[in-house]
């Protein structure tokens, strides 16, 4: 089910990038006409005011208690507040604390109203104060352009260019040592201030990119508070105690998010007249979805937790999945009990096959992305002899990928303490399907290798190839395959030994009490498990990768000593993907050290 997760994250991962995007557009100018002084008047929700059929809103609550609740993990600083400055970038004439934190109410976000239309909404408490605000924002822009619609009064301020100062630091050559640090050095820019529209309605201001965006949206005969399917966010007991939420319609959200993306990039090409033309990348995405037939509207939820963060995201459903196509993805997680205790990372589903077939076809039926499959399908069959058509069809069972700490193999022969290995795991009922597309790798590869570098051997009474050299009675290999019984394949990639996998490992993953518990909050009825050991990543991370990219540099750099305390305070990331009658739900879960108490 990897491929379904990946769909989920993509959405809410997009929607959430689109709130800093959005402020970073409209930096400063979140105003309104001086002249308005109406007292506010607070809603229960920025719904309230959008329409019925918005395609998408994330809505993050601003309430310093919520996020509070975060400062009892070492990860996040002490007495965490709304950390405003993210999500509302400033210049050198405002600051978040003394021009916008006193009138921004409890919550504000950022709305997909379409291709077209994409809205910032931020609740107000204070309208004097705000009004102070818009005073010396009118005094940094030009005049705006005032515009009546409706009852409301939009201003829109066009793009302008503004001079600026910035600073950089003397260059120092590589053999000076300087006795003093290096002084700022002022230089003069031209800073590129972007087009805004705002308005002001009782209790929310609206910015946006242009008027028209705003006026789609009071041309709304009804609103989104009035939506049941929207009204089952605010109904959830999740929404009581979540720092942000989202709301969309799946299908809908994600093609307007690949039209807005070809625009951008068509910009891009009408800015550089002499680049070459950027393809179009948008795919529709019920083309590679075997179940978004089924696809109504979504919903997420971030909350803190005793125990650490964790986050929801769900696709409600039109109608049940019938039982003949949900039974080929469910899976029973019994591969994970084939993998050794320690893991860096792991990832498993069910029926690849499936996926895979969907997806391809999808591609297939999409000119640009056609072309693409079918360069990635030459090179593989170049590079290895094989390629997807080979591979895919007879991996219908359970799979698994992960990373696992190793001394043997290419990989741990590279540097000191790179301990790690890549592997992959499939159940199959066509091992015969499975053994051909094996045995035109290895005849492609042999005769490009050598045959001393293709070994053939044995174990528990299973096959196995390794691929690589052999120093000083060390395995090199950069690849292995084996069958660790009837039907299921191992392949290893860049080191490790299929021995440490055959027989069953004496105690393997799902007898550990850290997965144990980075599992525990979720259904064990599922479509397969997304976890990290972040001990044992860090570990590796601390003691291999970083020698190897940073070398002695990197010892004792404070930036980086905080990044690994920061990093090392978490236990575990963990996600599971499921399906129930009305809904497929992606759980994730931040399994994070508590602060210590003095």
């Amino acid at each position: 089910m990897l491929l379904k997760r990946s769909l989920f994250t993509t959405l809410a991962a997009l929607s959430l990038v689109t709130v800093p995007e959005l402020t970073l557009a409209t930096p400063k100018v979140l105003a309104q006409p001086a002249s308005v002084t109406s007292p506010v008047t607070r809603s229960t929700s920025m719904a309230s005011i959008l329409p019925a059929e918005t395609l998408g809103v994330v809505m993050i609550n601003t309430q310093n208690d919520r996020w509070k609740a975060l400062s009892q993990f070492n990860l996040f600083p002490n007495n965490l507040t709304f950390p405003g400055r993210i999500f509302y970038p400033t210049n050198q004439e405002t600051s978040f604390e003394e021009d916008i934190q006193p009138w921004l109410g409890d919550q504000f976000g950022v709305a997909l109203l379409s291709a077209k239309s994409i809205l910032m909404v931020s609740s107000v408490k204070d309208q004097t104060a705000l009004d102070k605000y818009v005073n010396s924002i009118r005094a940094f822009r030009k005049a705006p352009k005032e515009i009546q619609y409706k009852g409301a009064t939009i201003l829109e301020f066009q793009p302008e260019k503004r001079s600026g100062v910035e600073t950089e630091l003397y260059a120092i050559e590589e053999d000076q040592k300087p006795v003093t640090p290096p002084k700022p050095k002022p230089r003069a820019v031209s800073i590129p201030v972007p087009k805004l529209a705002i308005a002001v309605l009782p209790g929310y201001f609206v910015s946006a990119n242009s008027a028209e965006a705003i006026q789609e949206m009071l041309d709304a005969q009804s609103k989104l508070s009035e939506n049941p399917k929207f009204q089952r966010i605010e109904q959830n007991p999740r929404s009581a105690q979540s720092i942000a939420m989202l709301y969309g319609k799946y299908i809908e959200a994600l093609k307007a998010i690949n039209q807005i993306q070809q625009v951008q990039l068509e910009e891009i090409t009408k800015n550089a007249p002499n680049a070459p033309a950027l393809p179009n990348f948008a795919l529709d995405p019920t083309l590679i979805d075997p179940l978004a037939q089924f696809y109504d509207t979504a919903e997420g939820y971030v909350w803190a937790e005793s125990t650490g963060l964790r986050a929801q995201f769900g696709v409600n459903l039109k109608q049940a999945v019938p039982e003949n196509l949900l039974t080929p993805l469910t899976t029973r997680n019994q591969i994970l009990q084939r993998l050794p205790e320690v893991n860096y990372m792991v990832a498993n589903s069910q029926n690849l096959s499936l996926y895979w077939r969907v997806l391809t076809v999808g591609l297939d039926s999409q000119p640009t992305w056609k072309k693409y499959l079918e360069q990635a399908r030459q090179s593989m069959q170049s590079a290895f002899g094989v390629d997807d058509r080979d591979l895919a069809p007879w991996m219908n069972g359970e799979y698994v990928v992960f990373a696992y700490p190793t001394n043997k193999g290419f990989i741990p022969a590279t540097s000191s303490n790179m301990d790690i290995a890549l592997g992959m795991m499939v159940q199959t009922d066509d091992r015969a399907a499975a053994e051909t597309a094996l045995n035109k790798f290895t005849a492609f590869v042999t005769p490009r290798l050598g045959k001393p570098l293709v070994q053939q051997s044995t174990i528990a009474g299973q096959p196995f190839i390794n691929y690589g050299a052999v120093n000083n009675g060390r395995s090199l290999n950069f690849f292995s395959h084996g069958w660790t019984d009837e039907n299921t394949l191992l392949m290893l990639f860049g080191g490790g030994s299929l021995s440490e996998f055959n027989p069953k490992p004496t105690r393997n993953l799902t007898q550990t009490p850290n997965f144990k518990s980075a599992i525990e909050p979720f259904p064990n009825a599922n479509l397969g498990y997304f976890y990290v050991n972040q001990g044992a990543f860090m570990s590796f991370v601390n003691n291999g990768l970083l020698p190897v990219l940073g070398g002695r540099s990197m010892q004792g750099n404070p930036f980086v000593t905080q990044v690994q305390d920061s990093l090392g305070s978490i236990r575990s990331i963990s996600g599971a993907s499921t399906i129930t009658s009305d809904q497929v739900q992606f759980e994730g879960f931040l399994a994070l050290s508590p602060r210590l108490k003095r």
